[in-house]
């Protein structure tokens, strides 16, 4: 992940976030499920910021097995080790291109929440992944549909609002700067990885713009869309854009799940 998620501020106020609203729970519930983690033995984590999703692992497995959580962001890690206690899990500070260098033995299951379409190279994730992954073994990931090429964008009134005031401070129009996964070829590198496509689906979560609005106060969140302005002005159009929407008003997001099954 990129070097933007690095950093105490980023850590903490990431970490508040995920405790503070349901959505990292709702997305965490559904990966698990998917994930069928009762009876799974060793759980690879990747992209575990700061533990939320490995803590999801751990209710759901038994007490022999073992969840290794990653994440290039030191901060994260040392958060994660710091409110994750239980013994079973423990976590490794290493880019997910190249975990397979970073850890030790195999595992049958593996999961990454909100997470993997940040990664700079998938196809090396899903290469390093694959030397992991005893054959049948489980890897469920998810995406926000808005990042699949092809899908009608959507934007919510925050969104929206952000983008008008980022406007009217620069004086350039406002262009979204991150990458769109190109759907076909993510198929093209997942099978030439040894992997299966079992099963994808679309869910979605309803909830309020509130929610939306802090996840922006975290500095790797808003960072892609305000990088030519300095700190004062970011928390310039952050304000702007608050105050021009309503926090209770009801949203949904969709995303979508990949359940993948490493070849035998």
């Amino acid at each position: 992940m990129s070097e933007r998620w690095r950093g105490w501020e980023n850590a903490e106020i990431y970490n508040r976030f995920v405790h503070e609203h349901r959505i990292y729970g709702w997305l965490n519930e559904r990966l698990v499920e998917r994930a069928k983690l009762e009876g799974a033995h060793r759980v690879l984590d990747l992209g575990c910021g700061t533990g939320a999703t490995t803590q999801a692992c751990l209710q759901r497995l038994g007490p022999q097995a073992e969840v290794v959580g990653i994440d290039a962001s030191e901060e994260m890690i040392e958060v994660a080790r710091a409110h994750t206690l239980d013994p079973r899990a423990r976590f490794v500070v290493t880019d997910a291109s190249s975990v397979s260098e970073a850890v030790d033995g195999t595992f049958d299951r593996a999961v990454s929440n909100a997470a993997f379409w940040q990664f700079p190279r998938m196809d090396q994730v899903l290469a390093s992944l694959a030397r992991l992954l005893e054959p049948g073994a489980l890897f469920v990931f998810n995406v926000p549909a808005e990042r699949l090429e092809g899908r009608p964008p959507h934007f919510h009134p925050f969104q929206l609002a952000l983008a008008r005031a980022i406007e009217a401070l620069s004086g350039e129009p406002f262009a979204r700067t991150s990458t769109l996964i190109d759907l076909e070829l993510l198929r093209e590198r997942i099978e030439s990885q040894g992997f299966l496509i079992e099963r994808m689906e679309r869910l979605t979560y309803e909830g309020f713009q509130g929610e939306f609005m802090d996840l922006m106060s975290i500095p790797a969140m808003i960072h892609p869309l305000t990088a030519d302005l300095n700190e004062e002005e970011t928390q310039q159009v952050l304000e702007q854009a608050r105050a021009a929407t309503e926090s209770e008003e009801r949203v949904k997001v969709v995303w979508s799940y990949f359940t993948l099954r490493r070849r035998d």
